[in-house]
């Protein structure tokens, strides 16, 4: 065994190793608290910094002087408006209604793509839902929103609006908030909420006093974006295509594409089903959902193969002359006797149409006729007899009742003129 001069050995170096590791494990623990510690410091000292400041300046909960709460709130309708919020978010906290995504909203999303999101216009609001993503807006305050949340299975979602029709001093509000939201404050005032203005190009988040400006106004046929990072909870704006650089964070919600407006206006929203303006978002397909679903489209007019309807109705059928045997062995049994069988049809006949009389009406040479039903073979009705596809010459109107006659294969014909009669001479060609 190898020994040290010191009369130490192997075991004693390994001892030495775990030591090291152990002073080396404590500093890199302490290292890490003492960041920690510097960290907590540092915002203990920012709250008692913004509660000092709150106090010393008269600052209310929103950051908001009372001076400036008085300027802002001056006529009764704004401070009307502002309380009656502020109550509708006591009433409706966030949490207390389940707005995320359940399995037949998820269900109508994979079956209908981006199709199934559409804006909801309830009673209360001033609007008119012209079609599924255009909205009108008749005057006063108004908000609208769609019925479907925002995914989050991807990284980032992506819708644009358009501004159709808007006089100069009506501004609109599009954004992003939770539902429900009160119907006649605008996206950004209200908690849980972000707006961009369309007449100031700030945006307002959870607050109708402290806004950002971040961009340009928006005007009549500019399109505005908005832009959902559902993992961090940033919202970003472009402007016909440009990117705004200024962001909004801290949006962790189930949030709804929230258009908001103090006035008559219109706009018109596009969540994906055609192209967007700002490129990005088509090339990486930051779209609410994809464009075509699972739900498979009607098939084609004429299309007779593999229907359950036109199977069930094959089965009765008596091509093969199966089925009048069948029947007529039926009611043979039943009465004793034989079934009457069908009457011929005449070979000569001609469906009236009008209610003028049949001397009339020109008919057609014989031949023609017999020519014109062999040219292609006709199917056997569900009487058993084979259907006509003669139709009376020169006639003046369609009889509904004689064309549901005439394609049931019906015998309610009338006989025309006899062969031997004197008939009229076909016109020219």
């Amino acid at each position: 065994m190898l020994q040290r001069p010191d009369g130490g050995g192997v075991g004693g170096e390994a001892d030495d190793v775990l030591v090291v590791l152990l002073i080396l494990c404590l500093a890199v623990l302490g290292a890490l608290v003492g960041i920690a510690a510097v960290f907590a410091a540092f915002y203990v000292a920012a709250q008692v910094v913004r509660h000092v400041r709150r106090v010393v300046l008269g600052l209310d909960e929103d950051g908001v002087s009372e001076r400036v709460r008085r300027q802002l709130l001056a006529d009764e309708d704004s401070r009307q408006s502002y309380e009656l919020g502020r109550a509708f978010e006591r009433q409706y906290p966030y949490g207390s209604v389940n707005t995320r995504l359940t399995a037949d909203q998820q269900a109508r999303i994979r079956e209908r793509g981006v199709d199934a999101w559409e804006f909801v216009v309830s009673l209360d609001v001033n609007a008119m839902l012209q079609s599924r993503t255009e909205v009108l807006f008749m005057g006063g305050e108004n908000c609208v929103q769609t019925n479907l949340p925002l995914p989050k299975a991807n990284s980032v979602y992506y819708f644009e609006v358009k501004v159709v029709e808007k006089p100069a001093d009506v501004s609109m509000w599009i954004g992003l908030a939770t539902k429900p939201y009160p119907a006649w404050r605008m996206t950004g005032w209200n908690r849980y909420s972000a707006g961009y203005c369309t007449n100031s190009g700030s945006v307002h988040q959870n607050s109708p006093f402290q806004g950002m400006r971040i961009g340009e106004r928006v005007l009549v046929g500019d399109i505005l974006g908005v832009g959902y990072q559902p993992r961090s909870g940033i919202v970003w704006f472009t402007r016909n295509g440009r990117r705004y650089k200024e962001i909004v964070s801290g949006m962790l919600y189930d949030l709804f594409p929230t258009i908001s407006a103090d006035g008559p206006c219109s706009f018109s929203a596009n969540f994906g089903q055609r192209g967007f303006v700002f490129i990005e978002a088509n090339v990486k397909r930051w779209g609410l959902g994809p464009i075509e679903g699972a739900l498979q489209p009607p098939p084609i007019y004429g299309a007779d193969q593999n229907t359950i309807l036109l199977e069930a109705a094959a089965t009765p059928s008596s091509d093969d002359g199966s089925g009048s045997d069948s029947d007529n062995a039926t009611d043979s049994d039943n009465n004793g006797e034989a079934a009457p069988a069908p009457s011929p049809v005449p070979e000569h006949t001609a469906l009236l149409i009008d209610d003028a009389p049949a001397q009339s009406q020109p008919s057609q040479p014989q031949s023609f006729a017999r020519s014109q039903s062999s040219a292609r073979p006709q199917p056997s009705s569900a009487h058993g007899r084979s259907r006509t596809t003669r139709r009376p010459p020169l006639y003046q109107k369609e009889d509904p009742i004689a064309a549901q006659l005439l394609e049931a294969g019906s015998t309610s014909l009338v006989a025309a003129p006899d062969a031997g009669a004197k008939q009229p001479d076909p016109p020219p060609p």
